[in-house]
């Protein structure tokens, strides 16, 4: 691991971070409305089953500013029994993504084997190559397609 990313540190959402956050999720999800965003991340930072939900934040050192997050949440899994499932994997830095991916997992790999669960799940959002590659790089394999059918109106500003 380079010095770079061992600067990353990772930790679970906080509520003085919530507001810091949005510029990063609107960077990646340009319609997400200020106060959907303020209501889910409130709800992901109270205390409560924070082994079984939340949102994990990465930034450049213990105090720096925010450059990644990504959500969990525990599943039953007919395959492999209770399952971590992270998603929305969303990343701004100057430096290698790849070293966010790397403070990422080891987080989500404690999390997964503090909540009891047998496998780590990640959802990958669009396409994107770059962190199927890095995945793949790192351990995970393909295990399937997931679609998305709304049955209902989201919620103004969740495209």
């Amino acid at each position: 691991m380079d010095k770079y990313a061992s600067r990353i540190v990772v930790d679970l959402l906080r509520p003085d971070d919530i507001a810091l956050l949005y510029p990063l999720v609107r960077s990646a999800f340009p319609a997400m409305d200020r106060s959907l965003w303020m209501r889910t991340a409130r709800r992901a930072a109270r205390p409560g089953p924070r082994l079984r939900q939340g949102m994990l934040v990465a930034r450049h050192g213990a105090g720096g500013f925010p450059c990644g997050l990504i959500s969990f949440h525990c599943d039953a899994d007919m395959r492999f029994g209770r399952v971590l499932t992270a998603e929305h994997f969303i990343v701004l830095t100057f430096g290698d993504d790849g070293a966010v991916l790397d403070a990422f997992l080891p987080a989500l790999d404690a999390l997964a084997r503090q909540a009891r669960c047998g496998a780590v799940r990640t959802m990958i959002p669009g396409a994107a190559p770059a962190l199927r590659a890095g995945l793949a790089a790192r351990g995970h394999r393909e295990a399937g397609a997931v679609t998305v059918r709304l049955v209902a109106d989201p919620p103004a500003g969740a495209s």
